[in-house]
């Protein structure tokens, strides 16, 4: 079948739509698929796309490699195209002629980029340039960022942008992975589990008390740091304290207030690695105790029903009533030694 001029046509606006100096060629078949689709599956398919290139290069519209041919079709195709009028864009928009890798060709395709986001991209293209990440062994996201930027949080920045995603950058393709922040932790035993605490008072108090009684399995007691343990979390599935990855149930206390309960969901859903329940009996403990602040806390949409337990949110029913709090502080210091021996009442009802 004879390439008909349309065809041409069409893939000519196609080529020229793209904004790009440099046409990969898995991207020109999809182009010349999209032109002229009747060619689809023909033994002839190759041949047209030959021709076609060949009278788009006599007119200037595109150039045609010297070397860079794949000769396993017949006729030989290109394995890439360039776009002179691309190039001439580019005065304005040096992303646009910049020879980038492989990797990074689509950056000539973007409509708009800052100066400081070319830049970065340079400073990726001239990594990705020198090192092979496929063979490289993963590091931690900011130890990559250094080296890339000499700037350890760029990679953090840049993450947030358009620039990942799909087809786009990733820290894969820089061989570098987000890690867990690690939780502050002290080892109180030999047991499996662990006790999470939201608030850095208690966390002293509770290494004290279980240091003092040998009657738990608490292995150790972790800081959860306030709001920043769903975060951390984790974590616990690769160290804990130095012991290596948890064995047992991270147990959970906090504050009774929609801070500390929207805390103790979130990570209970952080991850699946890591099984954070509630420290019921410590929660149970605060069931009595008088109102903090009482009317100055809004529950609207709190959550945490379901995680601590129906029967448990039911008996403190009265501090959301009264628009109030109460911080684990409250709870007397023997409580949580107590709770740590008994290991049977430390799953809620629901």
């Amino acid at each position: 079948m004879t390439v008909r001029p349309a065809e041409v046509a069409t893939l000519r606006a196609a080529i020229l739509g793209t904004n790009s100096v440099k046409i990969e060629f898995d991207t020109l078949w999809r182009l010349w698929n999209q032109a002229a689709p009747r060619f689809t599956g023909d033994p002839g398919q190759a041949a047209a796309l030959h021709e076609a290139l060949l009278e788009l290069s006599g007119a200037a519209v595109i150039e045609l490699p010297k070397q860079a041919w794949d000769k396993s079709t017949v006729p030989a195709l290109p394995r890439h195209v360039l776009v002179p009028s691309a190039r001439r864009l580019g005065s304005e928009r040096p992303w646009v002629t910049f020879p980038w890798c492989r990797r990074l060709g689509w950056v000539s395709s973007l409509p708009v980029l800052s100066p400081a986001l070319f830049a970065d991209l340079v400073k990726i293209n001239d990594w990705l340039g020198r090192n092979d990440a496929e063979k490289l062994p993963l590091v931690p996201v900011r130890y990559r960022s250094a080296e890339i930027f000499a700037r350890e949080k760029r990679l953090d920045e840049l993450e947030r942008t358009t620039l990942f995603g799909p087809e786009r950058l990733s820290l894969a393709m820089l061989a570098c992975t987000r890690l867990a922040p690690p939780a502050p932790a002290a080892v109180v035993g030999s047991g499996p589990d662990v006790l999470i605490v939201e608030n850095s008072d208690t966390y002293w108090v509770a290494v004290q008390e279980l240091r003092g009684s040998a009657c738990h399995d608490i292995g150790a007691v972790i800081w959860g740091s306030g709001k920043t343990f769903p975060a951390q979390a984790p974590s616990l599935a690769t160290d804990v304290a130095g012991q290596g990855p948890l064995r047992g149930v991270a147990w959970y206390w906090g504050d009774y207030d929609p801070a500390g309960t929207f805390t103790a969901v979130a990570a209970a859903r952080s991850t699946d690695a890591v099984d954070v329940r509630p420290a019921a009996g410590l929660w149970a403990a605060m069931a009595g105790l008088a109102v903090q602040e009482a009317g100055t806390v809004d529950w609207t949409n709190a959550v945490g029903r379901e995680w601590l337990g129906r029967e448990l949110w039911d008996r403190l029913s009265y501090v959301r009533a009264a628009g109030g709090r109460i911080a684990q502080e409250l709870v007397p210091l023997g409580l949580v030694a107590a709770w740590a021996g008994e290991p049977d009442e430390r799953t809620p009802a629901h």
